[in-house]
């Protein structure tokens, strides 16, 4: 028996709905993602030979490896069906290299839509690996390592350790703090994925992270009774739907309350147009933010959801109530760059380095001498702010702060460290004691039950505890307290975060006249009861 035809994808749910698709005639296997990549504690490009790249597997990633190495060779043909994107060229150059398949016959399957017919037909016109796409996503890469890995080298001198931060997160940080705008303003008439992060923003308050998540799940497939299709066609350029018949209402019972909204909200916008207005107050939204990219031009669709999260991981943003500030950390941040990489960082920078990298994919510049290019400037840049710090300057580790509180295992005095979670405590008798514990912090808001001083403790995973300092008061929340007391009473007012919408405001005083018949009541009764039971079972 003649083996079976091979398809690589880089999704379990893509892996899921071609296996759907195609019956028996294929067998469908996922990577999950990157199978390899660069280091993230070293710089891992040799600047002197061409700028190579050593790649690593990733860790986790070993098994899957080995088992697809196993898989390939046992296949007869061998297709692959990454995102038909740079950065899925990218990973099908990867594949290619890994497991010994000719990137030049035709393996690389281009699915623009995920349907029976039209994934039948990518395969017949299956073509060899773009190697002008790879080049091109190899360049931005190379030059995002590059630039994020030497910034890092200058902020442990100027700020401290583990500090760092690339061109578009750098461009993004100063874009939070410095857009204050209020107006009416105007999104883009065509349904892009930039145009649909916006008016998801708008009309649903959905964050850019969730409508990439929830976009990339209506093109990976739907599974609709009897069969299984992609709602829409891969979200680059405009953005379409796969079938006209498929009505919102149609497969509403198929979707979930937020793939449907999201859809609805698509189709709407393709078949009745959709109002451009937007009037901002002032704040620092998500959707304020995108607008003020789209004034500077910058293309930000892809990155903008995993930039404001990595400001946020890096404590470098805040966000409260839907509303971005820029901690002190930030502000340390943007000082250090202020004077020496305004121009490697700003936007019109970035689309400079954009528009080389679209000559790349079109034949007309070459990979290498873009990175040079582009190096040599930044690498001026770096070389200015090095020179800039004192002589016999030394690396500086994160700020230890020395607190009262004593160490109840040795009597030594406990050391205020911060960590990947924020701030904890830690015996300065280290190695000797061992001892550490969450870091209670004393913050504005007062409890809404007894008046008294509100703390703040930091726990795994970025939830913090909100309780009551006073000993005898069992007040105690896991929603974030707001800086704008109640209008009514007076007390603190928190957000009650849900998964996939938006969070619930509400007053902490259960007396006040705002809390009659509010929801919130059932949801924290229910929470109580919760808890109740599991203290019960011990």
């Amino acid at each position: 028996m003649a083996a079976k035809s091979l398809i690589l994808v880089e999704s379990a749910n893509k892996a899921k709905t071609l296996k759907k698709l195609l019956g028996g005639s294929y067998s469908v296997l996922s990577t999950e993602g990157f199978l390899k990549a660069m280091p993230k504690s070293r710089l891992a490009v040799d600047e002197e030979n061409n700028y190579a790249a050593d790649y690593k597997t990733i860790r986790g990633q070993g098994s899957t490896l080995q088992m697809l190495k196993k898989a390939t060779m046992d296949a007869g043909l061998i297709f692959i069906a990454t995102n038909p994107n740079a950065e899925g060229e990218f990973l099908a150059n990867q594949y290619c290299e890994l497991f010994g398949i000719n990137e030049q016959g035709h393996c690389r399957v281009i699915c623009e839509e995920l349907t029976k017919d039209a994934v039948k037909a990518a395969i017949q016109n299956a073509s060899p690996v773009n190697q002008k796409l790879v080049d091109a996503y190899q360049a931005k890469q190379l030059v995002d390592k590059i630039a994020s890995h030497k910034v890092g080298e200058f902020f442990s001198y100027k700020i401290w350790r583990g500090n760092k931060v690339g061109r578009f997160r750098a461009m993004l940080l100063k874009v939070v703090a410095e857009n204050k705008k209020a107006g009416t303003f105007k999104i883009s008439k065509n349904l892009t994925a930039a145009t649909l992060q916006e008016l998801a923003a708008r009309d649903l308050n959905f964050s850019a992270s969730k409508t990439r998540l929830l976009l990339n799940q209506l093109y990976e497939g739907i599974t609709l009774d009897k069969t299984c299709a992609g709602l829409i066609k891969f979200p680059a350029g405009e953005i379409k739907i796969t079938s006209e018949n498929r009505t919102p209402e149609s497969v509403k019972e198929f979707l979930s309350d937020n793939q449907f909204k999201l859809y609805e909200l698509i189709f709407s916008a393709i078949n009745g147009g959709f109002s451009t207005a937007v009037k901002l107050d002032g704040a620092n939204t998500n959707l304020a933010i995108m607008l003020a990219l789209d004034k500077l031009k910058v293309d930000w669709a892809n990155y903008f959801s995993l930039g404001m999260l990595s400001l946020i991981k890096r404590q470098y943003i805040t966000v409260e109530d839907s509303v971005y500030k820029v901690t002190e950390l930030g502000e340390k941040v943007l000082s250090a760059l202020d004077g020496f990489f305004d121009k490697d960082f700003s936007a019109e920078a970035y689309n400079n380095f954009n528009s080389q990298l679209e000559k790349i994919v079109e034949g007309t510049a070459e990979k290498i001498p873009v990175i040079e290019n582009y190096c040599a400037n930044f690498n001026k840049s770096f070389e200015s702010a090095m020179a800039s710090l004192p002589e016999g300057a030394q690396i500086q580790e994160v700020p230890v702060i020395e607190t009262d509180e004593i160490c109840e295992k040795c009597g030594h005095k406990m050391l205020l460290k911060h960590g990947r979670y924020g701030n904890y405590l830690a015996c300065s008798n280290y190695p000797e004691c061992k001892n550490i514990k969450s870091y209670v912090e004393k913050i504005a808001q007062k409890c809404p039950k007894c008046g008294g001083t509100l703390t703040k403790r930091n726990f795994s995973g970025g939830r913090n505890l909100y309780a009551c300092e006073n000993p005898t008061c069992d007040f105690r929340t896991w929603d974030n307290p707001l800086e704008k007391p109640c209008k009514t009473c007076g007390s603190t007012v928190f957000a009650h975060k849900f998964k996939g919408r938006a969070s619930m405001i509400y007053c902490g005083n259960e007396n006040c006249e705002t809390r009659q018949e509010h929801p919130i009541n059932k949801i924290l009764e229910s929470l109580k009861l919760r808890r109740e039971k599991i203290k019960a079972k011990g």
